[in-house]
């Protein structure tokens, strides 16, 4: 019989939930008051996009409790309003349709492939995240800059990655540590490289200004 988890962590993963649905939406206000996607790594939102179509799928599909899905499906909204946002303002209509009709593809597809078929697809996530986390760390590292990215989406991830860490610790489910340690990881390196360069940039301003 499993143990009902304490006040203070289902409150926490309240928290950690709301967090998560709405991490993103200061990129999407980021990116709709600059008018601008440049900066921007796209491939990572298309990868992002499709892992959580995938895991939100495959949530469903099992009949797992809404609490389970519902926040990578908020994510999911959020990571293509931004990758449509990105293209609409670079001026790049072609891709923009392509990624209309993409999104329609996959979600149909994964609508009726079966459930033997999603779980197979999901071993090969986490070779795809190491990679896209890779790249993204790479580039903003050789640009010298994090781009268009929001610190306030930065942050309200790494709360929520450590805040999960903190509660898979104290409930015991420790076969999820691993990859949320990753996660974590990756994301410390973004929390750095934003601060770092956006001191940086800073002092160009200041500079400037003289």
């Amino acid at each position: 019989m499993t143990e009902e988890l304490p006040l203070y962590l289902k409150l926490i993963g309240y928290g950690l939930a709301v967090t998560g649905s709405i991490a993103f939406i200061p990129q999407i206000l980021k990116v709709w008051k600059s008018k601008s996607g440049e900066g921007l790594n796209l491939t990572m939102f298309i990868i992002l996009d499709f892992v959580t179509s995938l895991i939100s799928t495959f949530c469903i599909k099992s009949g797992l409790d809404y609490s389970n899905w519902l926040e990578l499906l908020m994510t999911n909204i959020q990571v293509f309003i931004i990758h449509a946002l990105a293209r609409y303002y670079l001026n790049q209509p072609d891709k923009l349709t392509i990624l209309f009709l993409g999104k329609a593809g996959l979600t149909t597809i994964l609508a009726l492939i079966p459930l033997d078929y999603i779980k197979t697809i999901m071993n090969c996530l986490l070779p795809m995240m190491i990679y896209n986390k890779t790249t993204m760390a790479y580039k903003h590292y050789k640009d010298k800059s994090t781009g268009q990215l929001a610190g306030a989406t930065l942050w309200m991830q790494f709360v929520q990655f450590s805040g999960r860490i903190f509660t898979t610790v104290m409930s015991g489910n420790n076969g999820f540590l691993p990859p949320m340690l990753l996660n974590w990881s990756y994301q410390t390196v973004y929390v750095l490289q934003y601060l770092w360069y956006s001191r940086g940039q800073g002092k160009e301003e200041e500079k400037k200004k003289e």
